[in-house]
């Protein structure tokens, strides 16, 4: 009897040492972890890109916007939904949706339109670069919806949006996840989740970026725009050194001056908008032109390459997003944003680099497929292809993201959109 005491005692004491440890790590955790919802959106602190860089990169256009205490690329937002202030619409997405390289963001940009024709409309930037489809399920479900929204607008980005077969739409939640509402740990500890996260460098935008140093961009521009030195040669020591190691300079060299070194000297000064070069984006096309692997050699040969169950993992998420703003009585609108193929410009800019192009081949029959899955569900979508094909100069080349042209488009027809929904 005194020993099974001492069993319960010892059991019933180690729990709350344990709970007591638990909750001591998650207070100190405070201390160092973003509030909420900061510490929901990004693995990372907010922070002003402008303010870590220097003249005369900081100084550039697309710096000119701050970023808000949630991390955003948009103005400070209440929770509560104020009065007065018109239809308030979480804009959800990536790099398209947080408009990093035009003076405004998607959201504002559409904000701006309503307000030009004597409507009121609050756009709320949720959109995270390097996030996906699964991502925007939590962030909707976890920040999105408890903003009180009148509507949101989730867009889908055919360039790296397509989730993998194996990972489609489940509800079993994983030990720690940068998602926290999508994780054991998030769920009732969620300042140690984005501790872990953040620190183990365990979210999507840390991922094949080991190698990269701290603000990459920025040095890729010095480089270009060194007048000592013959900038190609600075690129391809640049690229040996941090991303190729085992590649030689010889092929490195190759790669970049190809078409008469127009990718490089896209980033030079010069007339319409500025373009950057992007390290994450030189490693694609390093890695695609210099390795053998199947790639896809024209539009009807992506076919061959499209069908391995990546749209029906792709769309399980959308349709669980679906579902979840219907049951919150909140209207959902998809917008599919297609690759810069359908910008005869950037088609033309990326002719001598076919196996990093062939990419856009087999987005663009993901993004078919997708849009015709969707036209048999209940879920309410706008192929973007439709404003957006044929119309040159809507696309950056060396970014693949939208231009200023490109961005005015789109946010007319978001704006079409939603006032059409909203008025129903």
């Amino acid at each position: 009897m005194f020993l099974r005491k001492r069993v319960v005692f010892g059991v019933v004491y180690g729990l709350i040492l344990a709970v007591a440890t638990l909750a001591g790590i998650e207070f100190l955790s405070s201390f160092v972890v973003p509030a909420w919802p900061a510490r929901a959106l990004r693995p990372v602190e907010p922070v002003n890109p402008a303010t870590a860089l220097k003249p005369p990169f900081s100084e550039q256009p697309w710096l000119s916007d701050s970023y808000n205490s949630w991390g955003m690329r948009d103005s400070e937002h209440t929770l509560a939904k104020p009065a007065g202030e018109g239809m308030r619409t979480a804009f959800v997405g990536d790099s398209f949706v947080e408009s990093t390289f035009t003076p405004l963001s998607l959201p504002a940009a559409v904000e701006r339109r309503v307000a030009a024709t004597g409507g009121k409309m609050e756009a709320i930037n949720l959109g995270i670069p390097g996030s996906d489809p699964r991502s925007y399920y939590y962030r909707i479900r976890d920040v999105g919806l408890k903003l009180s929204p009148d509507a949101i607008a989730l867009f889908v980005y055919a360039g790296n949006d397509f989730m993998a077969a194996d990972a489609g739409y489940s509800m079993w939640p994983s030990l720690i996840d940068e998602s926290p509402g999508s994780s054991i740990l998030g769920s009732i500890m969620p300042r140690t989740n984005w501790l872990l996260v953040n620190r183990l460098r365990l979210a999507q935008i840390f991922q094949g970026r080991a190698t990269a140093p701290p603000n990459e961009e920025q040095m890729l521009y010095d480089e270009v725009h060194a007048p000592a030195a013959e900038p190609l040669k600075r690129l391809v020591a640049h690229i040996k050194k941090y991303h190729y190691p085992n590649l030689s300079e010889a092929k490195i060299a190759e790669v970049l001056s190809r078409g008469d070194n127009r990718y490089w000297r896209a980033s030079e000064t010069g007339e319409g908008e500025q373009e950057y070069l992007m390290g994450w984006m030189i490693d694609i096309l390093i890695d695609w032109e210099t390795r053998d692997f199947d790639v896809a050699k024209d539009r009807k040969d992506a076919a061959r390459l499209a069908g391995n169950g990546e749209v029906e993992a792709t769309l399980s998420w959308i349709e669980a997003a679906d579902r979840l703003a219907r049951e919150h009585n909140v209207p959902l609108v998809v917008f599919l944003v297609p690759v810069g193929s359908v910008d005869p410009e950037y088609a033309n800019f990326w002719k001598p680099w076919p196996r990093a192009y062939g990419w856009s081949y087999l987005c663009d029959e993901w993004q078919s497929r997708l849009a015709a899955a969707l036209g048999k569900t209940k879920v309410r979508f706008v192929d973007l292809r439709d404003d957006l094909d044929g119309i040159p100069g809507t696309y950056r080349k060396l970014d693949g993201h939208w231009s200023q042209k490109g961005e005015a488009i789109v946010a007319d027809r978001v704006q079409r959109e939603l006032e059409s929904v909203l008025d129903r």
